[in-house]
């Protein structure tokens, strides 16, 4: 189904509030275990996620965020940055009502008109796979929105290893 008033556009300060609300409501933390950090990422709170803000849509590290809103509630975010010539997508939620409608892939389409803006036209990003070698559910969204596995399984001091994507964006 296309969401004919998604309006992806970047995120303020006063969105902070919002951007945690779809965090929280994006997946449940026994869905996410053993797949992520077994700590709650800046997203979770308002306050860190003060401290990490930089300037209008910016992290410090300079991480843009941008939102997918639609009708004015904001249902997604994504966080990306192009360094060293290359795009990095670091982040992408959806809230769980919204998933499978569409809005992450336009947050991951704007993202790769800005990177390829900026000069760049390759994208980095990355999955998990838990110990049991199952990969997380955005492994398979991430291969539709035609990013390649790169090969690497990157262990972490976790029970879970990084699976790294690229894309050349055409």
């Amino acid at each position: 189904m296309a969401m004919t008033n998604l309006v992806v556009r970047k995120a303020t300060r006063k969105d902070i509030p919002a951007i945690v609300r779809v965090r929280r409501v994006a997946f449940t933390e026994e869905e996410v275990r053993g797949f992520a950090l077994p700590k709650p990422s800046i997203f979770y709170f308002c306050g860190k996620m003060e401290e990490a803000w930089d300037e209008e849509n910016l992290l410090k590290d300079g991480w843009s965020v941008f939102l997918a809103e639609d009708r004015g509630e904001i249902v997604g975010f994504i966080v990306f940055k192009v360094e060293n010539g290359m795009g990095y997508i670091d982040n992408i939620n959806v809230t769980r009502e919204q998933q499978g409608k569409g809005i992450g892939r336009a947050l991951v389409l704007h993202a790769e008109r800005v990177v390829k803006s900026q000069g760049s036209h390759v994208m980095h990003t990355d999955t998990t796979e838990n110990a049991e070698g199952i990969a997380w559910k955005s492994y398979f969204f991430w291969t539709k929105m035609g990013y390649k596995e790169t090969g690497e399984r990157i262990p972490t001091e976790w029970d879970f290893k990084e699976i790294r994507f690229v894309k050349i964006l055409e």
